[in-house]
């Protein structure tokens, strides 16, 4: 058996039901795009989510970049951005015509407040706060509070933090906006999509009109007021979405619970110095899209991933390099390595276990056993 760090799951009840689904639409009993399934979709992930309204989109990048579009954010605009994070947070703010400003990260992955002080400039116009791995920032309130009282947008990239909350606040309900992502190694999947979420009630209608085209959503006739584009999502998409929805709090359990295990068993290690994991809050619910672990930095990751590749457990480190070492920024921007220390020093021995529904407790404590075994192997004399 091979055990991957990501794996999409469907009950088969739920494929049953999507096949049924889809062949009454098929057969012309509905719509193909933008239909009553996109419609319910978007309803119960406002619920889940505890926000109200959500957009479909076709993946968190299109979200990230309408969002700032609607926000008003372009040429000569600054936005922050964590460095732990997928080049879609970065590039969104480039195609509206803004500046991305790259921050610092904490030892949790996380955006790192007291840098991101010192980056604010008049220029800036919003802060993108990525929820990596699925944790949300413990000082998320301080930093909304902040923030605000400067008149900058939050927007959460919470494409890996489905499920998540913080004092009983969902992921999704913490900022101005944010943005999910459903690809297929998300805790929940549509193969390819994403969602956008927001209390506030003219920023979900401009985000709308602009997946429309720029159509005014209020008019009877099919006028158009902006200009848009088509960033909709179909009926197939949707319903992958419901079934996934309404077995979030399932998939979550489930990863909390291999979690549970890896830390447990890990405790050898953590103890010890050879590795560290994240810090968890009070009142933080990780959803665990992925369980990563620092190892000390006398030890040779690319060995660790060998060796545990003979044993066909797959590990990985996301993401590397940085997005602010890509390099399209760094042509862009003239950024070289170490104008970041301590997140380039963080992200450099860090690992990921294979953590997702189709992982069993029993694999689970298999795959630590033979990660502790491996790690001990290679810690020098």
């Amino acid at each position: 058996m091979k055990y991957n760090t990501a794996f999409p799951y469907f009950h088969e009840a739920d494929i049953q039901d999507i096949l049924r689904k889809t062949e009454d639409f098929l057969r012309g009993n509905g719509m193909l795009s933008m239909g009553k399934y996109v419609h319910q979709f978007e309803l119960d992930f406002a619920q889940a989510t505890g926000t109200q309204c959500a957009i479909a989109v076709p993946s968190c990048t299109a979200g990230l970049e309408t969002v700032l579009t609607a926000m008003g954010i372009g040429d000569g605009d600054e936005v922050i951005v964590p460095v732990q994070t997928f080049i879609a947070t970065g590039s969104s703010v480039v195609r509206v015509g803004a500046k991305p400003i790259f921050c610092e990260v904490n030892k949790n992955f996380l955006l790192d407040f007291d840098d991101l002080k010192q980056r604010i400039t008049n220029n800036t116009k919003a802060v993108i706060l990525v929820h990596f791995a699925g944790i949300i920032h413990e000082n998320v309130f301080e930093i909304k509070a902040y923030l605000n009282d400067l008149g900058i947008f939050l927007i959460e990239d919470a494409a890996h933090a489905h499920g998540a909350s913080i004092n009983g606040i969902n992921a999704g309900n913490l900022g101005d906006a944010a943005c999910f992502s459903f690809f297929s190694t998300k805790n929940t999947t549509t193969g390819e999509g994403g969602m956008i979420t927001t209390n506030n009630l003219e920023l979900a209608k401009k985000s709308d009109s602009i997946r429309n085209r720029g159509k005014d959503m209020d008019a009877k006739t099919e006028t158009f007021n902006c200009i848009g584009t088509n960033l909709r999502l179909t009926e197939f998409q949707a319903l992958l979405g419901l079934t996934q929805l309404n077995r979030l709090n399932e998939f979550v359990s489930h990863r909390n619970a291999v979690a549970k295990i890896y830390n447990e068993k890990l405790l050898v290690l953590f103890s010890n110095g050879h590795a560290e994991g994240p810090e968890l809050a009070d009142g933080v619910v990780h959803a665990y899209w992925r369980y990563w672990v620092r190892l000390n930095a006398n030890i040779d990751r690319e060995n660790i991933q060998v060796k545990m590749a003979e044993r066909s457990i797959k590990i990985d480190w996301a993401y590397s390099p940085l997005v602010h070492l890509q390099p399209i920024f760094k042509e862009m921007y003239g950024i070289e390595q170490g104008m970041l220390p301590h997140s380039e020093a963080y992200a450099q021995t860090h690992i990921c276990l294979p953590i997702h529904f189709s992982i069993t407790l029993e694999d689970a404590e298999f795959i630590a056993d033979e990660f502790i075994k491996i790690v001990l192997a290679e810690v020098p004399e």
